[in-house]
């Protein structure tokens, strides 16, 4: 009887092992690489929220369509901060109580400055796309930038300046983090090759810069340390004045909206790679862009895709969790993508590459 009841249990106990095991398999086949987006999809910077979005949506697909990440199928949980940090902790604070996500990605700066804090206490890594500021990083733990910061621009703002023999340098510049940053940063690196500069500033509202355009009139050059419609209104205002100098802009320029606008032909531009035709990567990425969406394909748009190839590329191999996300980014990288030669030193938290000079003409960009 004993026998009996002992192979009993044993049957049993294989039954329960085998159900257990099919339940793990049937959870694993189902399991998802949830990421959380949070994008001004709506309000001033949309339409660069949006190509985000795009860029993410087209990664994620690809993905996919190889068998996702260690089996996982990738999904994103797209949502609106409409530009608004009150807005976006909002939806953080949502998305964590209800579906959390493997980690977040955001936009904007003030936006991403506002999450820091709370992707910190919850131990979960944000990574702000397109975002500049240094304030974002700063202090931060769980925080990286796929950026690089604004230093980045002064080698091939130099070099231009220098080609174009420019002695005397006029920069009008916002005065908020990014601009005053790129102020400061493109003083001292003229500064240093011996020329002079001349800057004034502007606030983000204005719409007129006549004045500030009029104390800078005897400059050789002039940079717009600045983002959005201020840098095609002050190039407008410029061509109006018959400004006769050259006209320079950071990268928030290279925009191929810009591109083909009058105004824009003949300005001078710091530029990623990926707006350069000869770079096989970002053609075959900005040719798949351009025929889903049929609209160019940006830097934005370039942002959200390549970090999305590049975390889930870093995490082959690894259990998919929060812990792994954190460890693979610690350890740092080195990575070829859309953007060129992509690296990300042990320990630190901004993901850099490179910036190049260029100029707008014939409504496309030209790398020099």
């Amino acid at each position: 009887m004993m026998k009996g009841w002992t192979i009993q249990r044993l049957g049993i106990a294989v039954v329960i092992a085998t159900c257990v095991a099919i339940s793990i398999t049937a959870i694993a086949a189902a399991d998802t690489m949830r990421i959380g987006a949070i994008l001004a999809l709506t309000g001033n910077s949309a339409s660069n929220g949006q190509s985000i979005r795009d860029g993410i949506l087209l990664a994620v697909d690809e993905i996919n369509k190889r068998g996702g990440v260690n089996g996982s199928r990738v999904e994103v949980a797209i949502e609106d901060s409409k530009g608004d940090p009150q807005e976006a902790v909002e939806v953080f604070n949502r998305m964590e109580r209800t579906r959390p996500a493997l980690f977040y990605m955001s936009f904007l700066s003030n936006v991403g400055v506002a999450l820091g804090p709370l992707t910190d206490e919850k131990n979960v890594v944000l990574v702000g796309i397109s975002t500049s500021a240094a304030a974002f990083v700063r202090d931060r733990q769980m925080v990286y930038q796929y950026w690089p910061l604004v230093q980045a621009d002064m080698p091939p703002l130099v070099r231009i300046l220098q080609d174009l023999n420019v002695k005397k340098l006029g920069i009008i510049y916002s005065s908020d983090e990014f601009g005053t940053a790129e102020q400061r940063l493109a003083v001292k690196a003229f500064s240093d090759t011996g020329g002079t500069v001349a800057a004034q500033s502007i606030q983000l509202t204005d719409t007129d810069f006549h004045r500030q355009l009029e104390a800078l009139k005897d400059q050789d050059a002039i940079y717009i340390a600045s983002v959005g419609s201020i840098l095609t209104e002050t190039v407008r205002q410029l061509r109006e004045a018959e400004f006769k100098g050259a006209i320079l802009m950071p990268p928030s320029g290279a925009n191929p909206t810009f591109f083909v606008m009058p105004q824009m032909q003949g300005v001078y531009v710091v530029a990623p790679v990926i707006y350069n035709q000869s770079y096989l990567f970002a053609r075959e990425a900005g040719a798949k862009y351009t025929a889903r969406y049929q609209k160019p394909f940006d830097h934005w748009a370039a942002g959200g895709y390549d970090f999305i190839k590049l975390i889930t590329g870093l995490l082959e191999d690894h259990p998919v969790s929060r812990q792994s996300v954190q460890d693979v980014l610690a350890a740092g990288f080195d990575y070829s993508g859309v953007f060129g030669p992509v690296r990300l030193r042990p320990g630190e938290h901004v993901i850099s590459f490179p910036m190049y000079p260029a100029q707008i003409l014939n409504n496309t960009i030209k790398f020099r």
